[in-house]
């Protein structure tokens, strides 16, 4: 290519490059590293999740047995609410009983009932009678 040279003062000026951005290194911390394994499954072929085993298994057992329990609980919570709820119903049948009975014994409601039955109820006071000692006993 024919060229000139031009002095130096009159150079063309070099266009920069475009560069691609820059980014950081990655850091890669425990935690990172920790989600890693885990999300790739590189933890269960690892010797010391075998040494963790027993571990595992009791932490497993701890779970179920909560879980159970928290049934039991659930369910002994539901038939203290449904005693409560019968032992309000009986007592409620209890002062309804009640109340009738005492209606029942007045001596207004008892003269009432016995006049159905054909009796009449005594106006005058009953009368005692003396009797002397030994009197009912057999004579031999």
């Amino acid at each position: 290519m024919n060229r000139f040279k031009l002095p130096d003062n009159l150079q063309p000026m070099e266009e920069p490059a475009v560069q691609a951005p820059v980014q950081p290194p990655r850091k890669s911390g425990k935690v990172a590293k920790s989600v890693r394994t885990v999300l790739s499954g590189e933890f269960l072929t690892r010797e010391s999740l075998i040494n963790h085993l027993p571990f595992i298994t009791f932490l497993a057992i701890l779970f179920f047995i909560h879980i159970a329990l928290m049934y039991f609980f659930e369910s002994t919570h539901r038939q203290i609410s449904d005693t409560k709820e019968r032992i309000e119903e009986l007592r409620s049948e209890y002062n309804t009983t009640l109340s009738n009975l005492e209606t029942k014994k007045q001596q207004s409601a008892v003269a009432r009932d016995i006049e159905a039955l054909g009796l009449q109820e005594l106006r005058t006071p009953p009368q005692f009678i003396d009797v002397e000692p030994g009197y009912f006993q057999e004579k031999e």
